[in-house]
């Protein structure tokens, strides 16, 4: 049985026997983690080391830091209500408003006061009581102060009415006979030295003062009026021919008129100039006129008032001129050009001094002139402002 089993065993012959396997060098490896793992591994350690470097170079601003903490804990945390609890304090019943300046009083009860020095340390609080001084009050004290003189000789008087400073001029019968002259004023006769006098005072005032000065002249009594005009009469029939009264004439009707609307030049709203025996009114345009049209503005009617009034002892012929600038008429079917438009306004100005004043009718005239006599270069909107005007020339010659 056995040789039978080693014959099973053996290879048939002709039969390849199998080749022997290799030996093993070393035993196989364990799989590991991937090559990428390593690479990442090795980026993420230089970016930790990256960030420590750069926190141990920062500088912490610790009250951004808080700021910043608050805005976060504001913004996701709760809202807590804290008590905020204060004092209270008694409140005092002395007035504490006082000011380094001394205030002026007012109806209302408004603290304005206008402070002399404002670099003191501390408040200095006014205690003591006095009348009170008012802007009205001061200015009439200097305007007493001014017309002293005249006052003291009993020449004038000045008053205090309606918030304006009130120069009365007194007559011959009350100021010892020195004012004999200006009682023929009113009638268009000459005026005296003092009027004079008077007058460039209270021009020089005005141009000073913000209380408007009106001058007045007292009443004369019918047989000093009379009087008087007889004596003026007799003196101007006796001088008429001399051409030196005659521009003391024109010189005496100058500061006259200067006189009546001192607060109008002080206001820009007039121009009172001499020339020769030529006393020229230049009033403005602005607010006189609508723009291409003749009809007078509802405010100009008062100028024209005082003009007319100031002009209504005036001797001589009053001639009214108008002018404008170099702008042609647009637009207007009633002017053709800027010679009818200043002729219609001259006329205008003349029809409202032969309604509302004193003057003769017969002395007015009218002109217009359109651009041909400037007095500014109408190149510039204030020159051809200044050239867009009317004046009112009295000719005393």
């Amino acid at each position: 049985m056995a040789d039978d089993q080693d014959l099973d065993q053996a290879p048939a012959a002709g039969a390849q026997e199998p080749a022997p396997a290799p030996a093993e060098d070393c035993p196989p490896c364990k799989g590991g983690a991937p090559a990428w793992m390593a690479t990442f591994a090795d980026m993420a350690t230089l970016l930790m080391a990256f960030f420590v470097l750069l926190l141990s170079f920062a500088e912490v601003n610790v009250p951004k830091y808080k700021q910043i903490a608050g805005s976060l804990r504001s913004a996701f945390g709760v809202a807590r209500i804290v008590p905020k609890i204060s004092i209270p304090t008694a409140t005092s019943l002395v007035k504490q408003e006082y000011t380094p300046a001394l205030a002026e009083p007012t109806v209302v009860d408004q603290k304005r006061q206008r402070s002399e020095d404002i670099t003191q340390e501390f408040i200095v609080k006014k205690t003591e009581s006095k009348a009170a001084d008012f802007k009205t009050q001061q200015e009439f004290r200097s305007v007493q102060e001014a017309l002293a003189e005249q006052i003291e000789q009993g020449q004038v008087e000045v008053s205090i009415e309606d918030n304006k400073v009130v120069v009365e001029l007194r007559s011959d019968s009350s100021s010892g006979g020195q004012d004999n002259d200006d009682s023929g004023q009113g009638a268009g006769g000459p005026v005296s030295q003092v009027t004079i006098e008077v007058a460039s005072k209270v021009v020089d005032l005005q141009a000073t003062l913000s209380t408007e000065i009106q001058v007045r002249k007292q009443q004369l009594a019918s047989g000093d009026q009379s009087g008087g005009s007889q004596s003026d009469s007799d003196s101007s029939q006796s001088s008429g021919g001399s051409a030196d009264q005659r521009r003391q004439d024109v010189e005496d009707q100058y500061q006259q008129i200067r006189l009546s609307l001192a607060a109008d030049i002080q206001n820009g709203l007039a121009e009172v100039e001499r020339d020769g025996d030529k006393i020229i009114v230049r009033l403005a345009s602005q607010g006189s006129f609508v723009s291409g049209s003749a009809n007078l503005q509802p405010g100009f009617a008062g100028l024209l008032t005082r003009v007319g009034d100031s002009l209504s002892a005036a001797k001589g012929k009053v001639r009214v001129e108008g002018h404008t600038d170099n702008i042609p008429v647009a637009f207007s079917e009633r002017f053709n050009s800027n010679w009818d438009l200043s002729a219609a306004r001259s006329a205008s100005v003349a029809d409202f001094f032969s309604q509302n004043s004193e003057l003769d009718q017969s002395a007015i005239t009218v002109a217009g002139f359109a651009d041909t006599r400037p007095i500014e270069s109408n190149n510039t909107a204030a020159g051809r402002a200044r050239n867009r005007r009317i004046e009112v020339i009295v000719d005393g010659s």
